[in-house]
C-alpha cells in the first residue's frame, strides 16, 4: 500500500460520496462524468491522507446520460498536493498474454460501495485489450470466488495492476440486477481515456518522444482548430508514399500522435510539424531547433512555414481500362487533394452499359474527401470512350435532396496510353511545355470535311511542333483522334455531333469552329476546364444560351502527360491555383498497395 496515495473518493460539498478517482499530477484527477454529473465543485478524500479537499470540475466529456461515451471528467484541487500521482503502464499491458501465463490480466480497483465509504474496499477484477466494447470501453469481470463485487461506488475507480502499481484505466460502469450483478461491468483504457481527454498524453510512458519536449509540443499546438480534412491533407503532403487510410483526426495533437506512433522514421517529426505549423500558422521552429538542433534546418524549411499563396485544389480521377476478354472495363477511383492522395477505391470490373451507374457511385463515395475544395473530374479513358457525355452524368451526393449533372464541375478526358512510359507521353509532355510557356492556348481549327486519312493528319501534325491544341467542328474520325494522340497533342476540343452528310450542309462547322475558338484562343491552357465549365452552363440557360451555343455537348481532352504512372496534372494545378484554375495532381494509377516512409526506424 505504501505510496498508493493517488486512489481517492469524490462526493458533493455536503460530504455525499458519489463515486472514486485517480490523481494524475498534484492538482489534478480524473473520474466519471456521471459521478460529478450535475456539480460544479466537489470534495475530494484521499484515505488517510487528506479529508474533504476543495475541487472544481474543470472539464467533462460527452457523457449525458447513462450508456454514452466520453464518461470521463477532469477534477481540479483548489491547491496543489505534496503527494505523489499514479504511474500508467504502456498502452500495450493489457494485449492479451501467450504461453504458460495465457488469459486475461488481474487487476485492482478501490472503490467506495455502501459500508465501505470511509476507507474503500478493494475488488479484484480482470480483463484484457481484446473484450472492447462498442470501440470504447473494456469489458471487465470478477470471479464469484470473490467476496466483493462491482457496485456504486467503484465509478471513476482506478485499475491497475497490484504487482506494478500501474494504472490501465477507470472503472465506468456494472451490471446491478439478475445473475451478474456485480460480476460484470466496464472500464475506460487509456487508449480510450486519451482520445477524449488529450491532457493525459502528458502522463504516458510513450516511446516516441520523451516526456518534456512532448508536454512542450502538445502545449503549443493546445487550443488551434482545423478541420480533419485539412489535418488529413496535410499529414499527406509530409508523407506522400504513404498510402494506408488515415483516421479521422480530432486535432492537431491526434496527427502529430498518430505520426509519432504509426509511422516510423527518424525524421517523421522533421517532416510534419513545419507543415503542420504552415497550416496551423503555429511557430514550431523555436522547439525544433531547442529539442532537435541537430536534424533541424532553418533553411530547408523556411519555404515549408512560409504561408502558402493560393488555396488547395482536387481532383476526382477515374480511370477506365478495357479488358480483352469479354469486353469489360476495370474502373478505378482517386481523389486527389492539392497533389496529394487523399481517397481511392477499385479496381472494379464493370460491363460498358454499367460505366456510368458504377462512375456515379464510385463518386458519391468519394466526394467527401474534396469537399470544401475547388475541385474537377478527370476521366482517364482509352479512344474508344473518349466522347461519352460525362458532363451530363450525375453527381449523387450523399445527403442532397437531388443529384446534379457533372457539368457543374470541371470536366475533362485524358487518355489511358499516356499513363505509360511511351513516346506519344514523351511528345504531349513537349507539347504541354510549349503551349504553357506561350501562354495562350491558341487552337487550329479542323474543319469536318477535310480530306486526311491517318498518314496525311499525321504528318500535319508531326511537322509543326508549336501546334499544341485543335478544335474539331464535329466528333473526330477515328483516324485523326489516333494520329493526333500519338503525335502528343495535349488539348483538344470538339463537339459531340457526326454530320453524316457527304457536303456537310447541316453541321455547320464554321459558326461552331468561330465561338468555339473565340472563346478559349487567348485564355491560358491551366485555365480551360473552368472555361469549358462556363460554357456548358452557359450553353443551357435560357438567357445566354441558344441552339447552336458551342457549349452543347462539349468534349475538352486535356493532357499534358508526362513519363511517370501517375495522373501527371500536378503542374498544372500549380500553375491555375492562383487564379482559380488547374487540378491536383492525381493519383487512381498508383500502385494500390501500401507505401509506407522510407526512413529507418526510430524515435522522432
Amino acid at each position: 500500500m505504501a505510496g498508493m496515495h493517488w486512489r481517492a473518493r469524490i462526493g458533493t460539498v455536503d460530504g455525499v460520496p458519489r463515486g472514486a478517482g485517480v490523481l494524475v499530477d498534484r492538482a489534478r484527477l480524473i473520474t466519471c462524468a456521471h459521478v460529478v454529473d450535475g456539480l460544479t465543485e466537489v470534495f475530494v478524500t484521499l484515505p488517510g491522507i487528506a479529508e474533504a479537499l476543495p475541487a472544481a470540475v474543470a472539464w467533462t466529456g460527452g457523457w449525458r446520460r447513462e450508456g454514452d461515451r466520453g464518461d470521463l471528467a477532469v477534477v481540479e484541487l483548489g491547491e496543489p498536493l505534496a503527494v505523489a500521482p499514479c504511474a500508467f503502464a504502456p498502452l500495450d499491458l493489457l494485449r492479451p498474454r501467450e504461453g504458460p501465463s495465457a488469459g486475461t490480466a488481474e487487476l485492482r480497483a478501490l472503490g467506495f460501495p455502501f459500508g465501505h465509504e470511509k476507507d474503500g474496499t478493494h475488488v479484484t477484477l480482470r480483463t484484457s485489450a481484446d473484450r472492447l466494447l462498442g470501440q470504447e470501453w473494456l469489458e471487465i469481470d470478477v470471479e464469484q470466488a470473490h467476496l466483493q463485487r462491482l457496485g456504486e461506488g467503484f465509478s471513476g475507480a482506478a485499475v491497475y495492476d497490484p504487482g506494478t502499481h500501474l494504472v490501465v484505466g477507470i472503472v465506468t460502469d456494472a451490471v446491478l440486477g439478475g445473475d451478474q450483478e456485480g460480476y460484470i461491468g466496464r472500464m475506460l483504457p487509456l487508449e480510450t481515456i486519451r482520445g477524449h481527454w488529450e491532457g493525459l498524453d502528458d502522463f504516458l510512458p510513450l516511446d516516441w518522444l520523451p516526456d518534456t519536449p512532448r508536454r512542450e509540443l502538445r502545449a503549443l499546438f493546445d487550443g488551434v482548430r482545423l478541420d480533419p480534412g485539412t489535418l488529413e491533407l496535410t499529414v499527406r503532403r509530409a508523407f506522400p508514399t504513404f498510402r494506408r487510410p488515415l483516421p479521422a483526426f480530432r486535432s492537431l495533437w491526434h496527427a502529430i500522435r498518430y505520426v509519432g506512433e504509426e509511422l516510423t522514421g527518424g525524421e517523421r517529426l522533421l517532416k510534419l510539424l513545419p507543415e503542420l505549423g504552415a497550416v496551423a500558422r503555429v511557430p514550431v521552429g523555436p522547439w525544433l531547433r531547442r529539442w532537435m538542433p541537430d536534424r533541424y534546418d532553418d533553411k530547408a524549411h523556411a519555404a515549408i512555414t512560409s504561408p502558402r499563396s493560393s488555396p488547395p485544389t482536387g481532383s476526382v480521377v477515374f480511370r477506365a481500362q478495357s479488358m480483352t476478354r469479354g469486353g469489360g472495363i476495370d474502373l478505378s477511383v482517386s481523389s486527389v487533394v492539392d497533389g496529394v492522395p487523399v481517397g481511392r477505391a477499385g479496381p472494379v470490373r464493370v460491363r460498358r452499359q454499367q460505366l456510368r451507374a458504377k462512375t456515379e457511385a464510385l463518386l458519391a463515395e468519394q466526394i467527401g474527401g474534396v469537399h470544401g475544395f475547388d475541385w474537377m473530374l478527370e476521366f482517364v479513358v482509352p479512344e474508344r470512350l473518349m466522347s461519352e457525355p460525362f458532363e451530363e452524368w450525375q453527381i449523387r451526393e450523399p445527403g442532397a435532396a437531388r443529384p446534379r449533372p457533372m457539368r457543374t464541375v470541371p470536366v475533362v478526358v485524358r487518355h489511358l496510353d499516356r499513363m505509360e512510359p511511351l513516346l506519344a507521353s514523351y511528345l504531349a509532355g513537349r507539347r504541354w511545355a510549349t503551349v504553357r510557356a506561350r501562354g495562350r492556348t491558341r487552337p487550329e481549327r479542323v474543319e469536318c470535311g477535310l480530306p486526311y486519312g491517318y498518314e496525311e493528319f499525321h504528318d500535319w501534325l508531326d511537322a509543326d511542333e508549336q501546334l499544341c491544341a485543335l478544335a474539331y467542328a464535329a466528333t473526330p474520325a477515328p483516324e485523326w483522334l489516333s494520329a493526333a494522340l500519338d503525335t502528343g497533342v495535349p488539348i483538344m476540343l470538339w463537339r459531340r455531333r457526326d454530320c453524316g452528310q457527304v457536303n456537310h450542309a447541316q453541321c455547320a462547322p464554321e459558326r461552331f469552329l468561330d465561338r468555339i475558338t473565340a472563346a478559349v484562343a487567348e485564355l491560358d491552357p491551366a485555365r480551360l476546364p473552368y472555361e469549358v465549365m462556363r460554357l456548358r452552363k452557359e450553353a443551357r440557360s435560357p438567357n445566354k444560351g441558344d441552339a447552336e451555343h458551342c457549349g452543347h455537348r462539349l468534349t475538352l481532352f486535356w493532357d499534358g502527360a508526362e513519363n511517370k504512372p501517375d495522373p501527371p496534372l500536378s503542374a498544372v494545378h500549380q500553375a491555375g491555383a492562383g487564379d482559380g484554375g488547374g487540378s491536383g495532381g492525381g493519383s487512381g494509377t498508383t500502385d494500390s498497395r501500401d507505401m509506407e516512409p522510407t526512413e529507418s526506424a526510430g524515435s522522432g
